[in-house]
């Protein structure tokens, strides 16, 4: 009896070894981390990157214009990609893959594929953006950080529940809190979902993208080498902050990203320009760290000598902020005092998405018509011609916070 207890019990741990094995094999093999990316010219181009463990040096996108059926597949096209390897700890690789699809047509909806041999993603679809202003909407999340799994897969499923349509999501940092953990880069991927694969994200480097190395006063921020191989993003900014510093134009609103993190005095350089020879009605700032602090102690001084001489010579309408970890929305503002609502001046918002919250800092609660704490939020707002429509809302799907800024 012993002995065929034995047995038995060898081939039942062969059986989970075999079956572990197989699980392993698949999830190396598939294509993971599939996102889409605004590009310069979402109009005519869009940009996808995903991961496999091991090399597929024969990875390509197949994609064509979607149809009702599929009878698409008579149609697709293939693109090889770039390959880059990223070390994700001490000993291991993963290899990241990236192409940007270019001459599509607007306003147009497309289906694709990312994979090798046998082994493909499912079918996915997006849709390129119109030549011309035309109304759109598009969701901003302050930072997710921590709890990415537990805490934050609630709020994006909340958001794409409450506006499926958005164009792309936006986040302004702190996607993580460790940044050069791959798990939770994993973290974040299984948090958004297919989300990524549908509906393209933009971001911008927070603080906790850097890690610091050093004792004391002494510690040197280093940029996490995990950011840049999981996103494709415009390269449009000045040279050295490539897919950290850039700008994209959608439908009548021009966007300007930045990192607050490092050389915001020649950020700022650039970003007249394009300040300056603007053909869009609308101006969206975001940068991870906030102009008019509202949590803790916070005071950012220098961040605003270097950019709101610019933000009030140029009437930016709004920017959009996280790093507080609180809730707060300015009146409409020109140096420093409330305007009328018919009068050029900007908004200042700061969010957060996770859980990780900050008691609110009451320096600036003269400037502000709304502030919260404990509270985790996204923002959808529409761009319509002459109007702008912003609505936050919380984890719950209740509307916490909302305004309207009108142009001529």
């Amino acid at each position: 009896m012993k002995s065929k207890f034995t047995l038995f019990f060898f081939l039942t741990l062969l059986l989970q070894l075999d079956i572990l094995f197989a699980q392993s094999n698949q999830s190396i093999d598939k294509p993971q981390r599939i996102i889409l990316n605004l590009t310069e010219n979402p109009a005519t181009s869009i940009a996808l990157t995903w991961r496999t463990i091991n090399k597929f040096s024969n990875s390509e996108v197949r994609f064509t214009e979607a149809t009702n059926w599929t009878d698409f597949l008579k149609s697709v096209q293939s693109l090889k990609t770039k390959i880059d390897s990223v070390k994700i700890d001490e000993v291991h690789y993963a290899f990241q893959y990236s192409v940007i699809l270019k001459n599509l047509k607007p306003n147009t909806l497309y289906v694709y594929s990312v994979g090798h041999d046998s082994v493909w993603s499912e079918w996915n679809q997006f849709k390129t953006a119109e030549d011309k202003n035309a109304k759109f909407d598009f969701i901003y999340f302050g930072d997710p950080q921590v709890e990415l799994i537990q805490h934050c897969s609630r709020l994006f499923r909340e958001a794409y529940k409450t506006d499926a349509a958005a164009k792309f999501w936006l986040f302004v940092g702190d996607l993580t809190d460790k940044p050069n953990y791959d798990s939770l880069w994993g973290a974040f991927f299984f948090a958004v979902d297919f989300f990524s694969k549908v509906t393209p994200l933009v971001t911008v480097p927070g603080n906790h993208e850097y890690t610091k190395f050093g004792p004391g006063k002494t510690k040197t921020k280093e940029f996490t080498p995990l950011y840049r191989p999981h996103f494709t993003l415009p390269e449009n900014g000045i040279k050295g902050m490539e897919e950290k510093s850039y700008y994209f134009d959608y439908q009548g609103a021009r966007f300007i990203m930045l990192d607050g993190n490092e050389r915001l005095d020649e950020q700022a350089k650039w970003m007249e320009p394009l300040l300056t020879n603007n053909p869009n009605k609308w101006t969206i700032v975001s940068m991870h760290q906030a102009i008019y602090s509202t949590g803790r102690t916070r005071d950012n001084k220098e961040i605003q000598k270097i950019l709101l001489p610019l933000y009030n010579k140029y009437s930016v309408d709004l920017v959009l902020q996280g790093d507080d970890h609180t809730y707060g929305r300015t009146y409409k503002l020109r140096n420093g005092v409330r305007v009328n609502d018919n009068e050029n001046g900007t908004v200042y918002i700061v969010s957060v998405s996770g859980p990780k919250q900050y008691t609110l800092n009451p320096k600036y609660k003269d400037l502000m018509v709304k502030m919260g704490e404990k509270t985790q939020l996204f923002q959808v707002i529409t761009v319509d011609n002459n109007k702008l429509i912003f609505k936050s809302y919380t984890i719950t799907g209740e509307l916490f916070d909302s305004f309207e800024l009108n142009k001529k």
